[in-house]
C-alpha cells in the first residue's frame, strides 16, 4: 500500500511539474548588437523586423531585414513566421519590446528585440 501511494504522489508531482513547464510563459530576450551578429555569422533561422518608417528603413538597416512600421505591427504580425527566431529592431529599442511582446501574447516562441536598436548598431550611441 505505501509503494502505490509512494508511485502515487510522485506521479502528481511529475505531472504538475510538467504543467509548469508547459504554461510557462515566455518571455522577450533582450540582446546586443554582438549577439544578432553571431547569430547572422552562425547563419541563426530567423527574421529580423525593422519597425522604423520605410524612408529610414532605405536609409540604413540590418542586413536581411524586413520592413513593418511599428504603426502597423498589430494589422501585419501575422506575415512574420512562427517557426523562426524574431528579432525585432527599431529607432532605440522601446517599440521592439512592445512588439515582442504583442508576438508572444499571440502564440510566438522565440521573440528577441535588439537593445538600443539602431542607434547602438550603428554606434551612434555606445553600449
Amino acid at each position: 500500500m505505501k509503494k502505490i501511494w509512494i508511485t502515487s504522489a510522485l506521479v502528481v508531482v511529475l505531472a504538475l511539474v510538467a504543467l509548469v513547464f508547459w504554461n510557462a510563459k515566455q518571455s522577450l530576450q533582450i540582446i546586443d548588437s554582438q549577439q544578432l551578429s553571431q547569430w547572422m555569422t552562425d547563419e541563426t533561422d530567423m527574421v529580423i523586423v525593422d519597425l522604423r518608417e520605410p524612408e529610414l528603413f532605405e536609409e540604413g538597416r540590418v542586413p536581411n531585414a524586413i520592413n513593418i512600421p511599428f504603426a502597423e505591427i498589430n494589422e501585419k504580425y501575422r506575415s512574420i513566421p512562427t517557426d523562426k527566431k524574431v528579432v525585432f529592431v527599431c529607432h532605440t529599442g522601446r517599440m521592439g519590446v512592445e512588439s515582442g511582446n504583442l508576438l508572444l501574447e499571440n502564440g510566438y516562441k522565440d521573440v528577441s528585440n535588439l537593445d538600443g536598436g539602431m542607434a547602438k548598431w550603428t554606434g551612434q550611441v555606445e553600449s
